[in-house]
């Protein structure tokens, strides 16, 4: 199969996944809870054989400590996926207020008075703003979330694909 052919399908696909993660966000919300609860616990395992299979490692009791963290919390995700959904959806709210504040910031300090200042000041208050109202509107969008950040991000990589796909296949 070309190059292009696997781009095209792919994006197809990845549309599909994330209309139907649109459709149905709160088992999308699920199916990413658990992905992550396992990564943790994956992490955490790997951490914590690492800890104590090499003598010469530093700082052993931190790393094993982090890897006994990170296990618990993995299997804390996937025994109460619920309010690991919630825990999730808090973290990236937080993530949202931050990230959205360091380009005002940035805005105003390190591009200021260049044409990028208002471009970021604007994208960091709609984030900001985004990022409150995910906190404020907990725990009714704990549950749909994680799940509609996935369906958007399924199609506009689909779609990028897609439109790479058909470039890709023009030029040829």
């Amino acid at each position: 199969m070309k190059s292009s052919t696997m781009m095209i399908v792919s994006g197809i696909l990845a549309i599909i996944g994330g209309v139907a993660a649109l459709a149905f966000p709160l088992p999308a919300s699920l199916a990413v809870t658990v992905l992550v609860g396992w990564a943790f616990i994956v992490s955490g395992a790997l951490q914590m054989w690492a800890a104590f299979s090499n003598d010469a490692m530093g700082h052993r009791g931190w790393v094993g400590a982090m890897g006994l963290l990170s296990l618990v919390v993995g299997v804390w995700m996937l025994a109460n996926p619920l309010a690991g959904m919630i825990s999730l959806t808090v973290m990236v709210g937080a993530l949202l207020v931050f990230s959205g504040a360091a380009r005002i910031a940035g805005g105003f300090t390190t591009y200021k008075g260049t044409q990028l200042q208002w471009m970021l000041v604007v994208s960091g208050i709609v984030t900001v703003a985004l990022g409150l109202y995910i906190l404020g509107a907990l725990p009714v969008t704990g549950v749909v979330t994680l799940g509609i950040l996935v369906a958007v991000e399924l199609i506009v990589m689909g779609a990028t694909l897609l439109a790479a796909g058909m470039a890709l296949r023009s030029r040829a």
